[in-house]
């Protein structure tokens, strides 16, 4: 119970700090990395039915392979 309350209190601190510091670091700092919308058909330059046949293809391998391995 104890590790509970610890945990909770560090997830209140942690929140309270982010919303203290969001204001200072929202034009700087979080736009590091601000893309847009990117997707893997369009990093590839391809359709995106190129991207989303195989992986529906190897999803369904692994799955087919752990339900042979009774995972």
């Amino acid at each position: 119970m104890d590790a509970l309350l610890r945990g909770i209190l560090g997830i209140l601190l942690g929140a309270w700090l982010y919303a203290e510091v969001y204001p200072l670091i929202k034009d700087n700092l979080l736009t590091v990395g601000a893309y847009g919308k990117l997707t893997l058909s369009s990093l590839a330059g391809v359709n995106h039915w190129v991207v989303i046949v195989p992986l529906l293809v190897i999803g369904g391998a692994i799955l087919s392979w752990l339900d042979r391995k009774g995972l």
